[in-house]
């Protein structure tokens, strides 16, 4: 794909009405599909109905739009959508599946939770105040950070290849019909997004999964939307029911928390350089406080844990629009599917292939600019044992049968069970303890 160094519209610019409503929408639909699939999976494994599926999903979207518009106009004060972190979707599903060794139900284990990131955000919170989020950001060198984005991309392609040949779709076999128009969304979202014009640049992503639905639609592959039987309502808090204490849960969600910290600086390094505004300190602890009380809000909404995801830096890569307005129109968008239930089950219609297909492209980005941190430094035999080394155990335990990890503890099996959260910590290791240079 053509790479745009230039952008159309910068933080504080101020787009055309037409243009920022667009825009806006095009975040819209992209948060949604980034945070759609999530409670969606959890709520299954927790056991929950349709109906406490959906509440789940609406809980989400709520604190999705306020934990965004928070982090915009007061934390980093980049255009980051806030969504659930793969390292919390990680930690959810595997103590939901080491329930019965640990004595505990599934909802407990949900209410454990819910008590588990109220203390990691108190401890984002913290470090935010305190100004220690920018010294810990010195810790994450070009091959830390570079080394995360790879293996969050790779740990990532399953689920999208998987996705876009309709495996799990309505059956787990290959449908072929599905995998073409796959190719064919991949193929129009790359077209779009390298044509010299502002408005199919801009809103390649949102015209891909308009094509997309309408040709799922043609070919009886989508399915009807459902209504709710109420017009409005309010999530409730502490859904799970009230929260459980339990020291083992407690200290896996305070180490996934630390190791998070990488993921909140490589989002807002990566978006820095896509929106072309270098961040300081001071944005680095914004986005920590904030981050924080994004996770308080995740455990009171019993919510997966929202970070800032990266991949909004390849939406703003491919489209050439920084605009901070537009972004903020869109929070207030995610904001209103969270009290009315039915437009939220109006979008959880699109079909899932569509939307791996058109965020295909977005999510690539992400191995490019972990290729772009290892072009910054030199591959001596330092780095490059580091990176191999970090590369291949991250990697390498994603093969791992996750029944082969359950005699383990839940913060031994979640560190085994996660090539992300161990390829970091390896390469943390490696870069300032074993190869520790002055």
């Amino acid at each position: 794909m053509k790479e745009h160094n230039d952008l159309i519209y910068k933080l504080n610019d101020q787009p055309p009405v037409w243009n920022s409503i667009l825009s806006a929408l095009q975040w819209f639909v992209f948060t949604l599909a980034s945070s759609l699939v999530v409670p969606v999976v959890i709520g299954k494994a927790l056991g929950f109905s349709d109906i406490e599926t959906a509440t789940f999903i609406q809980r989400t979207f709520l604190f999705v739009g306020v934990a965004s518009f928070l982090q915009v106009t007061f934390g980093h004060r980049y255009p980051v959508i806030e969504g659930p972190a793969g390292m919390w979707w990680g930690i959810f599903l595997i103590l939901i599946q080491l329930a019965p060794t640990l004595g505990k139900t599934p909802i407990e284990i949900g209410q454990s939770l819910e008590l588990g990131l109220i203390v990691a955000g108190l401890i984002f919170v913290i470090l935010g105040l305190t100004g220690s989020i920018s010294k810990i950001q010195k810790i994450f060198t070009p091959v830390i950070t570079g080394t995360y984005m790879i293996i969050l991309a790779i740990s990532m392609s399953s689920s999208f290849v998987k996705g876009m040949l309709g495996v799990g779709y309505q059956d787990e076999t290959i449908k072929w019909p599905i995998a073409l128009i796959s190719i064919i969304l991949v193929s129009f979202v790359i077209f779009l997004s390298s044509r010299k014009g502002v408005f199919f640049r801009s809103f390649s992503i949102l015209i891909g999964i308009v094509v997309g639905w309408i040709l799922y639609a043609v070919l009886g592959l989508a399915s009807q939307p459902s209504l709710s039987e109420n017009l409005f309502s309010f999530p409730a808090f502490f859904a799970f029911g009230p929260p459980i204490f339990d020291i083992g849960i407690v200290l896996t969600s305070v180490i996934t928390g630390f190791i998070l910290i990488s993921n909140l600086i490589t989002s807002i390094s990566v978006m820095g350089v896509a929106a072309k505004v270098q961040p300081t300190e001071t944005t680095y602890n914004r986005g920590g406080i904030f981050t924080g009380i994004a996770h308080i809000f995740s455990g009171i909404g019993s919510t997966v844990g929202l970070v800032p995801l990266s991949i909004a830096a390849g939406m703003v890569n491919i489209t050439g629009n920084a605009a901070r307005i537009s972004f903020i129109l869109s929070t207030f968008m995610v904001m209103l599917l969270g009290f009315i239930p039915s437009i939220g089950f109006f979008f959880a219609a699109l079909p899932a292939p569509v939307g791996y297909a058109v965020l295909f492209t977005t999510f690539a980005q992400l191995l490019g600019f972990g290729l772009k941190d290892y072009a910054k430094i030199s591959m001596d035999n330092h780095n490059i044992t580091v990176i191999g080394l970090s590369l291949m155990a991250g990697i390498g335990v994603m093969f791992i049968p996750s029944e082969s990890l359950s005699s383990l503890h839940p913060i031994f099996s979640y560190i085994l069970g996660n090539g992300l959260i161990l390829g970091v910590i390896l390469s943390l290791f490696l870069e300032h303890v074993v190869f520790h240079k002055k």
